[in-house]
């Protein structure tokens, strides 16, 4: 099969928060690592979210899926051993999508580094520390050790990651990984050719970019349960319309499911649950 660059993403509607403490986020980032020595895949950047993941790969289409499966196996598999309600690997997809041209790739690289910033983050993407946007056109950072100096159980403890590791590879005050190791950060710069043309690129929207933006916005940084979805819900009908939601007609309810769509990023099945309303009629409606 032809290799090229892939658009590697988790997502799911309704999908639960999956990550909540910096603990979990650098044990993601370091299972990230470890998959990065064991499949054929090369690393050009990610970034991890609350509930999903973005990550640009280079290989096949089937290597990079393989690649997005075992990474959220390996993180589903952790998670699980610390949370009461075990999270199941099939309800969450994983997708793969071909980059057809130098500047699909420049667009999606840009918008994986920017997507913080679409969830909430107010600061300079590259201050968000669960992603490679500190790497690229920045100086050299270096961790507090070497992973070949830790005893097996002070790495366990550290790093969260029970595999081999290679033995050069720094890490971080947090147990996280130095990114540098594994992802591609020169292979970055020399498909931007500068740092103006990734600053440019950073700040563009193209077409496929909103599309995509409206896919994920069910993977949400910050997605509610149903619980604290009715309560917003509640609370924007009162404001807007100082009415109850078993009282509001359909079409109030379907402007409200806009409005939640849009600054919630709720599901539209979940949106149609909450608020009592079709999904298909839904689904016609709003995007």
């Amino acid at each position: 099969m032809k290799k090229g660059y892939y658009h590697v993403y988790s997502f799911g509607e309704d999908t639960p928060k999956l990550l909540i403490s910096d603990r979990e986020f650098a044990m993601a980032v370091n299972l990230l690592a470890y998959c990065s020595t064991i499949l054929k895949c090369r690393i050009i950047a990610f970034v991890f979210m609350n509930s999903h993941f973005h990550l640009v790969l280079y290989g096949t289409e089937e290597e990079c899926k393989r690649f997005g499966r075992q990474l959220m196996a390996l993180i589903l598999h952790r998670i699980n051993r610390v949370r009461a309600m075990p999270y199941n690997i099939n309800n969450v997809a994983i997708s793969a999508d071909y980059l057809e041209t130098k500047e699909d790739l420049m667009s999606i690289i840009a918008y994986v580094m920017r997507n913080p910033i679409e969830a909430g983050f107010r600061y300079d993407p590259r201050f968000y520390k669960w992603s490679s946007a500190a790497l690229y056109f920045a100086h050299e950072s270096f961790g507090i050790g070497r992973i070949g100096d830790m005893s097996r159980r002070t790495r366990v403890a550290t790093l969260q990651v029970y595999y081999e590791l290679p033995p050069e590879w720094t890490y971080s005050e947090d147990g996280t990984i130095m990114s540098k190791h594994f992802v591609a950060w020169q292979e970055v710069e020399n498909i931007f050719g500068g740092i103006r043309a990734y600053i440019a690129f950073m700040y563009i929207k193209k077409d496929k970019i909103i599309e995509m933006n409206k896919n994920c916005l069910k993977a949400n940084f910050d997605a509610l349960s149903d619980d604290e979805l009715r309560l917003v819900a509640r609370q924007l009908a009162k404001k807007d319309e100082d009415v109850s939601i078993r009282n509001m007609d359909m079409m109030g309810r379907i402007k409200l499911a806009q409005n939640l769509r849009k600054s919630r990023g709720a599901g539209i099945k979940q949106l149609a649950r909450v608020l009592d309303l079709d999904y298909n009629i839904l689904n016609t409606l709003i995007t």
